[in-house]
């Protein structure tokens, strides 16, 4: 949802995005874990207030998956589309993977997909995952965010203002907003 609300304000401000890697849940396993339904969600995965109203706003579909999967060949993915100017749409293409197809996302041949939907080589990218090319570079985001006391997704950072989770669009726009207006009072 916030990359949504991001690629948007991309459009209204000139604002640069830069994305890393985090561990939700840092001791997940190899295979990941079946998920427990939390309460309000529905019968199908659907997502419970406030969640489902911000999805509905920023046009997502998003459906639990009862399975929570190991994420790290998804952020290794992520880190290499990055290094090949493919960063955001293939995020779209894994997101859509699993939020709206409910595909396991730890598996390569997901991520292969999600690769050749967006223009990528998907050959080099199994073969960035099976020598763990980018593992060092997402093991180091992960530990400064931490370093910089984030504990949970989606963070930001906008300007001095560090915030995480789920926000509307407007929160977006009033943050950024004053943050113009710090800078011009300061001359920068």
């Amino acid at each position: 949802m916030g990359l949504e609300r991001l690629t948007r304000l991309q459009e209204e401000y000139s604002i640069e995005v830069e994305t890393h890697a985090f561990f939700l849940r840092p001791d997940m396993e190899l295979g990941g874990r079946d998920r427990q339904p939390r309460e309000g969600e529905g019968p199908n995965g659907e997502l419970n207030e406030p969640l489902r109203t911000l999805a509905e706003e920023a046009g997502l579909t998003m459906r639990r998956s009862p399975h929570t999967p190991y994420t790290v060949p998804a952020l290794e993915a992520t880190e290499h589309a990055k290094q090949n100017g493919l960063e955001i749409p293939f995020h779209h293409a894994v997101y859509r993977a699993y939020w709206e197809r409910g595909e396991d996302i730890e598996q390569v041949s997901v991520l292969k997909a999600a690769a050749v939907e967006v223009g990528l080589d998907a050959d080099k990218l199994e073969e960035a995952l099976s020598q763990q090319t980018h593992t060092g570079t997402v093991q180091q985001q992960y530990q400064e965010a931490l370093s910089h006391g984030i504990n949970g997704i989606p963070a930001f950072t906008i300007g001095k203002y560090l915030f995480t989770g789920a926000h509307p669009y407007e929160f977006f726009k009033q943050v950024i907003d004053k943050v113009i207006e710090e800078n011009e009072a300061e001359g920068q």
